[in-house]
């Protein structure tokens, strides 16, 4: 494999990781408005959930951990 070879690599898996990022965030934001149409007693249930949880506050600092 060629330098050039392994740049474009490099670059499209960073582009794909960037777009992954993207979708994160969109998917948290989903979460949250539909949260927002729960009772108080639904959401804080649902919020108690350890995946809901992960979901929601990850973010990709915590890659860097």
């Amino acid at each position: 494999m060629t330098d050039r070879e392994i740049k474009k690599q490099l670059f499209n898996k960073e582009k794909e990781i960037k777009e992954l990022h993207v979708l994160i965030d969109t998917l948290q934001t989903n979460l949250r408005s539909a949260i927002s149409y729960l009772s108080e007693e639904q959401a804080k249930e649902i919020k108690k959930v350890p995946s809901m949880k992960w979901c929601v506050d990850w973010s990709p600092k915590d890659l860097e951990e």
